[in-house]
């Protein structure tokens, strides 16, 4: 989970989100099983692009390419199921791919940590294994933000056995590569760096 920096939110988002959130909740409060919708698919497109720039069209949970390696979703950090209240903030958005968005599903807690933090840094809750490709939380954290980082691994299922194979594979092609090959060329960043 590479640290992300956050750009401004889509001008028709900032302009259609207290209205969309209204009709959202209208529709959830009177039947909890209502389908979420962007009410404006124009407005998404400007999200999706606004935030695949903000990852280098990577997912903000495994950095995994979008599109190519795994389908691209919106994933709303707090689900919108038990915080309709922000299915349209800003904040709560996310590039992330179908693996990381299933294995998530619905669930959420307030340990998982957030890449667009002011204070989160890959290196403070996490060390790689480079041989296995698994991702662990780093020795000397507290106990805290050993939870924290244990939390985000299972519910974005980081260590599945194909993501471990995954960012071992690519940690070989990034040791091979050519000189003018940059890090954001590549999955994993977090792992290769």
């Amino acid at each position: 989970m590479n640290k992300l920096i956050r750009g401004a939110q889509p001008l028709c988002l900032a302009a259609g989100c207290q209205e969309w959130t209204d009709r959202y909740l209208t529709a959830h409060f009177s039947d909890p099983a209502a389908s979420f919708s962007w009410y404006s698919r124009n407005c998404y497109q400007h999200i999706r692009m606004a935030l695949l720039e903000m990852t280098q069209d990577h997912c903000a949970f495994c950095d995994g390419f979008l599109g190519t390696e795994a389908r691209e979703t919106v994933e709303h950090f707090r689900p919108k199921s038990r915080y309709p209240q922000q299915a349209f903030q800003w904040i709560n958005l996310f590039p992330c791919c179908d693996k990381c968005q299933s294995a998530k599903q619905e669930k959420y807690d307030e340990l998982l940590l957030k890449p667009d933090d002011a204070d989160y840094q890959f290196a403070r809750y996490f060390i790689c294994n480079y041989a296995s490709g698994e991702l662990h939380p780093a020795p000397d954290i507290s106990v805290f933000d050993r939870q924290r980082a244990e939390k985000t691994i299972e519910l974005y299922g980081l260590n599945l056995t194909l993501r471990k194979q995954a960012r071992a594979r690519e940690l070989i092609k990034f040791r091979g590569s050519r000189e003018e090959l940059q890090l954001d060329d590549f999955p994993y960043r977090y792992f290769l760096s």
